[in-house]
Order: C-alpha cells, then structure tokens, then sequence
C-alpha cells in the first residue's frame, strides 16, 4: 500500500534510538525524508547514516529537548534542513521509577520538562510549519501507564496522561487546518534499553534475571511476546500518512493485547 509518504518531511525527537529510530525507519521506508534530533553525537550521526542508506534526506541535529530553547532551535534547524515540515513525532521519554514519597522535587521538574513539556514546545513550534503543509500531521508516543494502573511509575503515568490530553486538545484546535493529531501507546518493545539496561535494572530490583523480566512482560500480552521495533514503526507510518485522513485526537494501543479493558 502506498502511503503517501514520498518525499513528505518530518521531523522526530528523541529519534537516534528505541522507539523513535524504529519510526524513523518506517518513514524512511516510505521515502519521507527525516530530520532527528537527540543528545548524543555519535549515535545521531550513526542512526543518521543508517537512515541515509533508505534513500532519503537526513538531516541529524544535536538537541537538548528538556528546555523550550532547544525544543525550538530544533524544529527551526529541521525545517531549514528539510525545506519544510509535514510530519512531526514526539519522541522524548524515559522510565523514572518512584513513588510519591521517593521523587525529588529536581527530578520531578527534569522528568515533566523532558517527557511532557517537550511535546508541547515541539509542537508549538512546529504548527507554523504544519499550517503551510497539505498534510500536516502529529503523533506523539506515550505509554500504556498513561491509560492504565502500573504501581510506582508516577513519573511515567503522569506525562503519559498528559500526552494524552494534549492530543485531545491539539487535534481540537488544528482540525481546522485539516492537521491529524494523535498519540501512540506501545506495548513492550525490543529496543537497545529493554534489551539491556532496562530489563537488567527491573531484574536487580525484582531479584530476577533479565531474560525473566522480558518473558513477564511478554507473558502479559495476548500474543506472548515482545514487539519488532518495526511493528511499532509501520504502525506510526500509517497514523501520519495520508491513508489515515480521518483519525485524530486519539491513543492508539500497539501492545499485542497487553490492554484488556473493554470500554
């Protein structure tokens, strides 16, 4: 199915890695040309190279999204890079186990500011952009701690719920532009952190090995097993391609079933 993705422009944040480089790819492989932004020069610049080799324009660019300056700087270097901006992804993220009483008011501010305020700098700073495409979309990736109980992650649960109800909001007020707005909500992914880093904390904390968090996790999907990066991407391609001109304001849940509310 074409897409209607070819030469179309989008811009991702956090996209040098995990989830965001996953829907990089998938874009990629619809020839849309692609600008990412994160911290980290040496994967940048290795993810933008990977990209690179699919055909398109990449345009890597060095970004600090924890403060509206670099939010903003971002989205003006991608649109001079690129010519222009269709697509926007929200990206930025990070898991901060804690309970109410254990979460300092410093990483509280670093936590809001890096998983909920950047989604909101970015995309102000992009809607200038969007209104001059003829297919302006936005999607933003949260999480299934935003829709449902996961005892002690407040500083995941909270942005996510917040992701959510900036989409509603968003959608609301760019509809007249005929701008799509949603969000997208995976499920457990086989990235660089779950299948390191991530998975070996959760295990120290459990008193488990990393291979038995990653089988809990799966086990708890319908599909008893953990997402391809690309899965998440394909999906993501669709939401912002113009296949899907009619959906927005919405949280799409890619997690192999792992939701099993009804309602």
């Amino acid at each position: 199915m074409d897409l209607g993705l070819k030469d179309k422009n989008a811009i991702i944040t956090g996209g040098s890695q995990g989830v965001g480089f996953a829907i990089a790819q998938g874009l990629a492989r619809e020839g849309c040309n692609i600008a990412i932004g994160a911290r980290g020069k040496e994967k940048l610049e290795e993810s933008a190279n990977k990209l690179k080799e699919m055909s398109v324009n990449v345009a890597p660019i060095i970004s600090d999204f924890s403060a509206s300056t670099g939010c903003n700087n971002f989205v003006q270097k991608a649109a001079e890079a690129l010519g222009s901006i269709d697509i926007v992804i929200n990206n930025v993220g990070g898991a901060t186990p804690g309970t109410i009483e254990t979460i300092s008011d410093e990483l509280w501010e670093e936590v809001i500011n890096r998983n909920l305020m950047s989604y909101i700098w970015t995309s102000r700073a992009a809607v200038p952009y969007l209104r001059e495409s003829d297919s302006g979309r936005v999607l933003s990736v949260s999480g299934l701690s935003g829709t449902q109980l996961f005892p002690g992650t407040w500083a995941s649960t909270l942005p996510n719920a917040g992701i959510h109800g900036m989409t509603k909001l968003l959608a609301n007020e760019l509809a007249i532009d005929n701008i799509t707005v949603n969000a997208i909500a995976p499920g457990t992914v086989k990235t660089e952190a779950w299948m390191g880093p991530r998975a070996e904390a959760t295990a120290k904390a459990r008193g488990i090995t990393p291979d038995e968090v990653r089988q809990a996790m799966a086990d708890q999907t319908m599909l008893k097993r953990l997402a391809e990066p690309e899965e998440i991407g394909d999906v993501a391609a669709f939401l912002v391609s113009q296949k899907n001109s009619y959906m927005t304001g919405n949280t799409v849940e890619v997690c192999g079933g792992w939701a099993k509310y009804i309602g």
